[in-house]
């Protein structure tokens, strides 16, 4: 991951925050680009996707392409949430994180 970040970086307030490095843009269809963050435990995760349709955001998680019987192309998930309610609310403070990072950007 290219950034200078350390793991478990504090904002101005105190807290741990969520690192957002090498955004690459990318328009098709949903997809607006592709992104990598480190938690404040340090775990990265490269390659996650911004998506965007109407007023609604999420992050999408990279994953394994195959193919069914019928042709049809399939993704396996590396990665789940126990619940939608932790699912949610880590794609509120990862959006969060990778606003401001695209605010700093532009500045």
């Amino acid at each position: 991951m290219t950034t200078n970040a350390k793991p478990g970086a504090a904002d101005s307030a105190g807290h741990r925050k969520i690192q957002i490095a090498d955004f690459r843009p990318l328009n098709k269809n949903t997809l607006r680009g592709f992104f990598s963050a480190m938690l404040p435990s340090g775990l990265v995760f490269h390659d996650l996707m911004l998506h965007e349709r109407d007023d609604a955001r999420w992050v999408g998680f990279p994953a394994r392409e195959w193919t069914d019987k019928s042709g049809v192309k399939q993704y396996v998930r590396f990665i789940e949430f126990r619940d939608r309610e932790t699912a949610n609310r880590f794609r509120d403070e990862i959006l969060t994180a990778l606003d401001e990072h695209l605010k700093e950007a532009e500045s």
